[in-house]
């Protein structure tokens, strides 16, 4: 399932050529083409073609975790802002609303989406929400934590930290395998329950029952083909498809639910 067929396998094309030239693999941009073209033709599902992408990716490049120095990196900026980001949380009595505002802002570190634009993580934490739907979080359900990039990830902690004092009986939800520059649970060093989930796919495939709180483009995409559960998306629109989507400017900080998402992608195709 594609929002928009022409321009997510645009994107697709891009953002796996991209991946080459970053690692210094430009003599292999004619062969990823060509699987390019065989996933295309072979896949209508988003998700499985990005993810299948990024498995040639790591079968040229040779290693299992090509971004794992740039992650590593991220991280190290994403923990730099975490005593200042706390500090504020407890002057606000970890008020949940304003940590799901800042959890959503950190959604700005990519690599390689279409058209996106960066911005400072230190200064993009602040940036508040042009959506922000009210959504009950309910108490008797467990809280699945899906998160995206390493870095953000630093800050996605402080709003689990957030749950858990609010009473709630949080997981946090990553991929066994790399994609991209999204964390796994070698990437994650603090007290909290985590689920791995099979592959690299998006653990939003996996789960099933609770209520889902989940970061960035890829997870709200996936909702999108395999979401069963109620959900909160956390994400910047970073490039035009999303931005078109939610009438909003690129860049901008969504909070919404995971029916407006589906009901958004059903409208903006006609279905």
């Amino acid at each position: 399932m594609w929002i928009n067929k022409g321009l997510c396998k645009l994107c697709l094309i891009y953002s796996r050529v991209k991946d080459l030239i970053n690692f210094g693999k430009e003599d292999e941009i004619p062969n990823m083409l060509r699987k390019l073209a065989e996933i295309t033709e072979d896949y209508h599902s988003r998700t499985l073609s990005f993810v299948e992408a990024f498995e040639y990716v790591k079968k040229i490049v040779g290693v299992p975790d090509p971004y794992y120095k740039l992650k590593l990196e991220l991280k190290a900026i994403g923990r730099s802002l975490v005593t200042e980001v706390e500090r504020y949380l407890s002057s606000v009595n970890w008020d949940m609303r304003e940590a799901l505002r800042i959890s959503a802002a950190a959604n700005i570190l990519d690599t390689s989406v279409l058209g996106f634009e960066p911005k400072d993580l230190r200064e993009a934490i602040w940036d508040k929400p042009a959506i922000e739907e009210s959504i009950n979080i309910p108490r008797d359900s467990t809280i699945y934590l899906v998160l995206d990039n390493a870095g953000e990830a630093e800050i996605d902690m402080l709003l689990a930290k957030t749950l858990k004092m609010h009473g709630y009986r949080v997981v946090i939800a990553v991929r066994r395998n790399s994609y991209e520059i999204d964390v796994t649970r070698d990437d994650i060093d603090r007290e909290f329950e985590i689920l791995e989930t099979p592959s690299s796919i998006s653990p939003i495939m996996y789960l099933d029952g609770g209520f889902i709180i989940a970061k960035g483009i890829a997870n709200a995409e996936a909702y999108i083909e395999f979401g069963k559960q109620p959900s909160i998306h956390l994400l910047r629109a970073k490039c035009d498809v999303i931005a078109n989507l939610f009438n909003v400017k690129k860049n901008s900080i969504l909070i919404v639910s995971g029916d407006t998402i589906k009901n958004k992608f059903r409208q903006y195709n006609g279905l």
